[in-house]
């Protein structure tokens, strides 16, 4: 890896009580197989020493440090504040990209796409609950999925021109801690109808969350998000969501795709998600009680 003062790319990370996890991304980060300049700025959501040492520790990244708490969304803004690439790469402490990941989002930035992203895969595939956590989170972006337009990106693995970026005003950074992925993807479309494009070459591993307790709270926040905030939703979903009775026919509706995404894009990983269906009718239901609680917000107008 070479380090220069004016890099091709910056990724960022936002980085908020992981420094354990944000070691295996640095290191995976300093083993990309990318001849060009690039930069590494950790945004340190919450003044913590010990993400302040584990950067210390990788010559070739910085620390951005923040007065104040910080959300998801306005981290990744203050760190693009501190960037000097032409392109952007986004990518979470918790998430550990594969050797080739951003020569692909480079290329696909390059080739025409406005906002690219590609698949999430599991870093410890044997460990159940982490594998179900990120089946709930990322049959959008399997590993079948081939290079195509596409209407969403996580924010752990997406990459964008510099200048675009501040097109769209970056995140959204209000009080949410989830779906500013949504929202930043949802102003990508209006300005760029075909400019999303999924890159399969742009591989990142998650880490996923390892316990019940970390899932349900998890997905019970996008679930709330998602309703609050009104995302892709019509006047009559956040009507019917508000009644108690809903919950059930929402969490069956949202496995009924997961699984279907599943089948189309990541076949190997079918089997897996059946013989996980308890675990994952499990986050599920964190969800829809959150989006319960979205819905009843947004009709109350608390949001």
């Amino acid at each position: 890896m070479v380090m220069q003062d004016h890099p091709l790319i910056s990724v960022v990370i936002p980085c908020l009580d992981h420094a354990q996890e944000l070691t295996c991304c640095l290191r995976a980060l300093s083993e990309q197989a990318f001849s060009l300049h690039f930069e590494i700025l950790v945004v340190d959501s919450a003044a913590d020493p010990d993400v302040q040492a584990v950067v210390a520790r990788f010559a070739h990244a910085r620390c951005v440090g923040s007065t104040a708490m910080l959300g998801p969304g306005a981290a990744r803004n203050l760190g693009v504040q501190q960037a000097a690439g032409k392109y952007l790469a986004f990518v979470d402490a918790d998430c550990q990209p594969e050797p080739g990941w951003l020569a692909a989002a480079v290329s696909g930035l390059q080739q025409g796409g406005r906002l690219v992203g590609g698949p999430v895969l599991s870093v410890n595939p044997r460990q159940i609950i982490q594998v179900a956590d990120n089946l709930l989170q990322f049959a959008d972006v399997g590993p079948g999925r081939p290079d195509q337009t596409t209407d969403h990106f996580p924010s752990c693995n997406m990459a964008i021109a510099r200048d675009d970026f501040l097109h769209l005003g970056g995140f959204p950074a209000g009080d949410f801690l989830a779906c500013e992925d949504v929202q930043f993807c949802e102003q990508a479309l209006a300005a760029w109808p075909r400019g999303l494009l999924f890159v399969n070459a742009m591989r990142i591993r998650h880490l996923g969350r390892g316990n019940l307790n970390e899932v349900w709270r998890h997905h019970r926040r996008f679930g709330h998000c998602r309703a609050a905030l009104g995302l892709r939703l019509q006047p009559t979903h956040l009507r019917l969501g508000t009644h108690a009775i809903m919950i059930v026919p929402v969490m069956l509706k949202r496995y009924a795709y997961i699984l279907r995404r599943i089948a189309r894009w990541n076949r190997a990983g079918l089997l897996s998600a059946v013989l996980l269906s308890p675990l994952l009718l499990f986050g599920l239901a964190g969800w829809a009680v959150g989006f319960r609680r979205g819905c009843i917000e947004a009709a109350r107008g608390d949001r």
